[in-house]
């Protein structure tokens, strides 16, 4: 097996860890999100929730293993990212659906 195979393939599974880590994290702290705002003000609202989850992932920290190259730890990154912005499409849709 090549190199930069391997590269890629730990990368690709990086980013799928991400994106667990980051639905579980939602999962894990979703009571702490308010849920709830002011219709008035929903655009704040919207801003607060994505800040929240932001921080959430941003609170998860990764130390290199053993068994974790570099690139899987980028992967991870890159995973947290990607659900950064998924979250955020999300709540847009959800609270101003007919804006998208």
């Amino acid at each position: 097996m090549n190199k930069d195979y391997q590269a890629y393939s730990d990368f690709k599974e990086g980013v799928n860890k991400g994106l667990d880590l980051a639905k579980c994290s939602f999962e894990e702290n979703l009571e702490k999100l308010s849920l709830s705002f002011p219709d008035d003000d929903q655009v704040e609202g919207v801003r607060i929730l994505e800040n929240d989850f932001n921080q959430f992932l941003d609170g998860i920290t990764l130390s290199k293993t053993p068994n974790c190259s570099e690139e899987r730890l980028d992967g991870v990154h890159t995973g947290f990212e990607r659900s950064k912005k998924i979250f955020k499409e999300f709540i847009k849709e959800s609270f101003f659906p007919m804006n998208t």
